[in-house]
């Protein structure tokens, strides 16, 4: 373990509550009991602590899918292809509040970021994070080695795409692009720079820490289109995957066509109506409209 990088990510790891999150926590605490392991809080909601009028967003760990589910299609589909989706909402000084939660295990996640070829996983845990529960001292340090492995293995998926000097910003901005690309994302090409910039401090110091013996990168033409060559066919994988996500949401995710049509218009501006057939039977009629914005370029 590269021990600054650890300590830079440990430092960064924040214990992060209020009375919303309290609440959250004793709602999920209460639906997965004794599986439970701890709670991880991403995205601009973690960032903003802004809450009203959005969709909080987080990881949810436990030890195995089996105990944490009486569904048993829940256990066998968060295992096949994870994660499990589901929606959420809390009630706080008589307030409502939103959130989605992914669902995985911790063997599966560490397996997720150590060794996917896909970066579903490891992209999102490279982000800043921070956890609203741990059961004991150590899911802390869990988290915090996980956030080291996906850093490390996001850079090795990226540093050989660039020829001559690598900088920080053009690391994770490039490498956020390029995961951006390997799923159906409704991301804009400005979302890679902002999340950098609103977070420099965080991704120079994973930057220094991963490349303290070397900065400036000078891979060879055959790297460069091997990486390439990987970067296309995790676009290929990614998009089904996406695919296959959104099926699976739809039988685990209360109002979820609902949030995918809301998702789009926040990051789009395309105002999708919600008719009662696609509601009722989206993976039918669901298709023209995935169709019709994936050759816009909406969605990625």
């Amino acid at each position: 373990m590269n021990e600054s990088l650890y300590q830079h990510v440990y430092s960064s790891l924040q214990y992060q509550q209020d009375d919303v999150l309290e609440a959250f926590v004793e709602a999920l605490k209460k639906e997965y009991k004794q599986s439970l392991l701890g709670i991880v809080f991403y995205g601009s909601c973690m960032r903003t602590r802004e809450y009203q009028d959005a969709m909080l967003d987080f990881y949810v760990i436990v030890d195995d899918y089996q105990y944490a589910y009486s569904n048993r299609w829940y256990s066998l589909a968060n295992k096949m292809l994870p994660p499990n989706v589901f929606y959420l909402q809390v009630v706080s000084n008589d307030q409502t509040y939103r959130s989605k939660y992914a669902v995985i295990s911790k063997s599966g996640l560490s397996s997720a970021v150590e060794k996917s070829f896909h970066p579903y996983f490891w992209a999102r845990f490279t982000q800043p994070l921070s956890y609203i529960y741990a059961v004991d001292d150590g899911v802390k340090k869990w988290i915090a080695e996980i956030q080291c492995a996906a850093a490390i293995t996001f850079s090795n998926a990226v540093r050989d795409s660039f020829d001559g000097e690598m900088t920080s910003e053009s690391l994770w901005v490039h490498g956020l692009q390029l995961t951006y690309s390997a799923e159906l994302r409704t991301e804009t090409k400005q979302r890679a720079a902002m999340i950098y910039n609103s977070q420099r401090d965080f991704y120079d110091g994973l930057y220094t820490s991963l490349f303290e013996k070397e900065i400036n990168n000078n891979s060879t033409h055959q790297a460069r289109y091997l990486v390439a060559t990987k970067w296309k066919l995790r676009a290929i994988q990614g998009k089904t995957l996406s695919i296959l996500r959104l099926m699976k949401a739809t039988t685990t995710f209360a109002n979820g066509v609902d949030y995918i049509a809301w998702k789009i218009e926040r990051h789009t501006g395309e105002k999708i109506v919600v008719s009662d057939k696609l509601r009722k039977h989206p993976l039918i009629y669901s298709w023209p409209l995935l169709i019709k914005f994936y050759r816009q370029g909406k969605i990625r």
